[in-house]
């Protein structure tokens, strides 16, 4: 049985994400528990949002979905330089395949949301935000429209 659209959207994301694995990242794994951190540092951590239905037509369906990139690294006081390092390095292979390899499309920037914490903290986080959308005909969500 043929993989869901959303799920080769997902696959297709970390894979354009693995050339960062090892050099910028130690860990990149899919996850679904935002809440936990990784052990092996830096790490980044993927996550899919709620998926909305914004239009639909006779033969197909127009979907988005959000997904969040975590980032979770380790730094000594003054941790912008490192959270900058690493945010870049995602956003150029994020915004190098706008299209998905034609199964869908980034439609926003990777807009940044920080955690917040004490420089002195030496565990540190932020997350980039991107929206999907893409198109599947009606009653096959394995099938581009």
């Amino acid at each position: 049985m043929p993989d869901s659209l959303k799920k080769q959207i997902i696959d297709r994301i970390l894979s354009n994400l693995a050339p960062l694995k090892p050099g910028t990242f130690r860990d990149i794994t899919r996850e679904h528990d935002s809440t936990r951190d990784s052990k092996a540092l830096p790490a980044l951590m993927i996550f899919d949002g709620e998926e909305l239905t914004v239009a639909k037509s006779t033969t197909q369906w127009t979907c988005r979905f959000p997904v969040h990139f975590k980032i979770v690294f380790s730094a000594p006081r003054n941790s912008q330089p490192t959270k900058d390092a690493l945010v870049t390095e995602v956003q150029k292979k994020i915004e190098a395949d706008l299209t998905l390899n034609n199964l869908g499309g980034i439609i926003d920037a990777g807009n940044e949301e920080t955690s917040p914490t004490s420089d002195s903290n030496f565990l540190h986080r932020t997350t980039l935000r991107y929206t999907v959308e893409y198109k599947r005909k009606i009653a096959d969500p394995t099938l581009i429209s």
